[in-house]
């Protein structure tokens, strides 16, 4: 998922065709999947390529491009020799661009001035967009921006995957601003007395300062300030490493996590906080003990949140969660209309966590195996389920990475699988499924690269998909998530 997250406001506030800050990808990891980069900084940049220009083969550090096409990223695409992947250009424009990274037939850049600009670029509504890493995509509207990406995800699993583009289906999407439920924000407390806090800017280390932040849902989105107010000119602010705020349907909590004691006072300014904004504060300790602050008129309480057929799950502060409730709902709905479990079925919920998809999965009457990486989790979506009615699930802590693992864990047989790896994917598992051959497969991803490794998987052992397309989890930024139903192919095909 996803990662939330230096001109001065007067150049900010410039016109888009004055130009466009310089920027990063939000997410290396998923751009080095499709392009890694090579060691080979800008300023070494061999003499040819920065000599040259792009029609003879080669790119100068300071081109002129133009724009043909959006990838799935959102990053502009100039076509040609090498092909050009632009940070901040937009299809239909023509751009002046710096190479961050080169290669023979591909290269990486980010926009330095916009020539002519694109009717769907757009002001940033956020004051801090050109530092804050949290978003990458406010300048094109964002309708736009889901229509070039859907298309361009959609040509890109017909390409590599041979994909009928028949089985692509309409784009789930929510929420634009105010989506986010969950946020970790970063502190800078060197300087008690001018702390930061807020998100990482692009590509660095340093804490962007921000008062509001308009992606966050509204319990969330001024919670920055008043809490930064409360932590400055404490000492022991030093000892905070960052803070964790959850809008649950019942309640609003901001874990602040720390290595060292709070002092007293701290402790009453955060008491006063926590009143003021109607928030419950949780400390967690460098061991990882949750102890709620006690606040007069508060009770305790775990944060709640839906999943879907009015079940609820009990998110612990660094528990994963889908951070977009709205297109959280359509997901699930989506995923079990596609994968129709039938009572007495026997399902695998793989990489299950505290059972976004398992509770309303089971509540069909299948027998239901949920399998999940980290531990304390799966202890508490069992005890979750339980108080819920839910008793027809197995409950297992299993590395997926694994191979043996995922052998034991297909052991009993299963007549479908749901998938919902990391960025990681599910390569070992989609290996064996292979060979187990379940009757269908939902595989549900955050991360469209490692999706396709995975699937060809499936393709080339002996499934067909059926049915795939994106969801919106992550408006205004690089992130896409997506699904898709595989299912067996007959003798014939």
């Amino acid at each position: 998922m996803a990662n939330l997250f230096k001109q001065s406001r007067d150049k900010q506030k410039k016109s888009a065709t004055q130009g466009v800050k310089k920027r990063t990808s939000a997410n290396a990891q998923v751009a080095g999947l499709r392009f890694k980069k090579s060691s080979t900084s800008e300023k070494q940049l061999d003499a040819k390529a920065r000599g040259s220009d792009i029609e003879s083969g080669h790119v100068s550090n300071k081109s002129r491009v133009s724009i043909d096409a959006l990838d799935w990223m959102g990053q502009g695409v100039a076509r040609g020799n090498p092909v050009i992947f632009v940070e901040g250009a937009l299809p239909n424009e023509t751009c002046e661009i710096e190479i961050t990274a080169s290669k023979k037939q591909v290269a990486n850049a980010r926009v330095s001035r916009v020539i002519n600009a694109s009717s769907d670029r757009v002001t940033p509504f956020c004051p801090v967009f050109e530092l804050c890493g949290g978003c990458q995509l406010q300048h094109i509207d964002a309708e736009a921006a889901l229509l070039y990406r859907d298309q361009a995800l959609k040509d890109m699993l017909m390409r590599q995957l041979a994909m009928d583009p028949t089985i692509w289906q309409p784009p789930l999407s929510g929420n634009r601003e105010q989506y986010r439920r969950k946020a970790r924000l970063a502190i800078d407390a060197r300087n008690i007395n001018r702390i930061k806090l807020g998100f990482r800017e692009a590509g660095s280390n340093k804490v962007v300062n921000i008062d509001a932040c308009p992606i966050l849902v509204d319990p969330l989105k001024t919670l920055p300030k008043a809490l930064r107010e409360a932590l400055e000119g404490f000492e022991s602010a030093k000892h905070i490493g960052h803070i964790v705020l959850v809008a649950g349907d019942n309640i609003t909590q901001v874990a602040i996590k720390h290595t060292k004691a709070l002092e007293n006072e701290l402790i009453e300014n955060l008491v006063d906080f926590a009143l003021s904004n109607q928030v419950y504060v949780v400390l967690e300790n460098k061991k990882g003990t949750l102890t709620p602050l006690q606040v007069k008129g508060q009770t305790a309480q775990d944060v709640s949140i839906a999943t879907a057929e009015g079940f609820t799950l009990n998110p612990a502060p660094n528990d994963f969660i889908q951070v977009n409730g709205p297109v959280n709902q359509k997901m699930i709905a989506q995923a079990l209309a596609w994968l129709a479990p039938q009572r007495g079925e026997r399902i695998a919920d793989w990489f299950s966590g505290l059972g976004n998809f398992t509770l309303p999965m089971a509540k069909t009457g299948a027998q239901v195996q949920a399998i999940e990486g980290v531990a304390e989790m799966v202890t508490r979506a069992k005890e979750n389920a339980l108080k819920q009615g839910i008793s027809n699930v197995d409950w297992l802590h299993l590395d997926l990475s694994n191979e043996d693992n995922v052998k034991q864990a297909l052991s009993t047989g299963f007549d479908k699988v749901l998938l919902d790896p990391s960025r990681e994917g599910a390569l070992t598992v989609c290996h064996a499924l292979v060979q187990a051959r379940p009757k269908a497969i939902v595989y549900v991803s955050c991360n469209p690269s490692t999706f396709s490794r995975d699937a060809k998987v499936l393709l080339e052992g002996g499934y067909h998909m059926e049915k795939a397309g994106v969801a919106e989890m992550f408006p205004y930024t690089h992130h896409m998530e997506m699904m898709a139903l595989f299912t067996q192919r007959s003798s014939n095909e």
